[in-house]
Formats: C-alpha cells, sequence, structure tokens
C-alpha cells in the first residue's frame, strides 16, 4: 500500500478548539491518524495556526492562543510554510474562498492526496482552469468521510 499524506484544513483544528457541533469527528481524527495504515503524515498549514491565533484570541482572549497553539502543533507531522510561489498560482485558481484556494495550493505543494475539511462544498467548487496544478485532484472529505473510508479497510478497523 503506497503511503500517503494528509492535510488538514483550518477548521478541523477550529471545530476541536472551540467545541463546536463538528468536535468529536474533528477531535477523533486528530487523535486517531497515526493508526491509521499508509498514511505518512498529516499536514497543516502555517496559514491555518495563523487564523487560528487571530480568531481563539477574539474568542477565548490572549491568555489561551499560546497553549492552545502548542497543544495542536502535536496533532500534525508538519506546518508548511506559505511561499510566494503558493500565492502566485493561487491567484490563477478559481473558487469562492481565497483562503480556502491558499489552503488548496499549499495542500498540493506538501504532496497531499487527501484534504480533510468541514467545508468541502467550497473545496469542491476550487477550479484550476490554466492546469497550474497539473493533473493533481485531491480528495476532499469531512473528517467523518475520512475515518468512515479508513475503517472499510480491516487493518484500518483494527487499528481504530
Amino acid at each position: 500500500m503506497p503511503m500517503s499524506r494528509i492535510f488538514f484544513d483550518t477548521n478541523i483544528f477550529l471545530h476541536t478548539l472551540l467545541a463546536e457541533t463538528e468536535c468529536v469527528s474533528c477531535t477523533r481524527l486528530l487523535s486517531k491518524w497515526r493508526e491509521i495504515p499508509g498514511v505518512e503524515e498529516a499536514v497543516a498549514s502555517c496559514l491555518s495556526f495563523a487564523n487560528i491565533a487571530y480568531i481563539l484570541r477574539k474568542q477565548a482572549g490572549k491568555e489561551k492562543v499560546a497553549p492552545s497553539i502548542n497543544a495542536l502543533l502535536n496533532y500534525v507531522s508538519r506546518l508548511t510554510p506559505n511561499t510566494e510561489e503558493e500565492y502566485s498560482a493561487a491567484f490563477m485558481l478559481r473558487g469562492p474562498d481565497y483562503e480556502d484556494i491558499l489552503q488548496y495550493v499549499n495542500a498540493w505543494m506538501a504532496g497531499c492526496s487527501t484534504i480533510i475539511t468541514t467545508n468541502g462544498k467550497d473545496f469542491r467548487r476550487i477550479s484550476d482552469p490554466e492546469g497550474v496544478l497539473g493533473e493533481w485532484s485531491p480528495e476532499i472529505l469531512s473528517p467523518e468521510e475520512y475515518l468512515h473510508t479508513a475503517l472499510e479497510n480491516d487493518a484500518g478497523r483494527a487499528a481504530l
């Protein structure tokens, strides 16, 4: 089985931190992804953590930011930077939300095959009319969909 990289969108972390409706599946995903056979690493964008810090400061106060961010860093293999190349590529793509497009391009640059988000609707509407990203076409899944897919595999069912 080839190894894969998965990409966590910002909302996976926010739902968990803010104990929003989707937090159960997001929290389960964050705590269980390392047990899923075939997953090499989970990646998130530095942009996600900047956005999380901003939102968390507004909603929970600045004293909650550093401990929360440090805790979240335990749930990813690595953070990927947002580069000038990514911003240039993102301007060539089309979609309803530029921040989602930046995340999409960041996942491409990181070599991810799957983007996990609770906002699949907008991610599925991203298009690449100029062919900037070549043939890359990631799977866009919710945390529930991703975990369900992992559980369909016998080794994944035993791990989870």
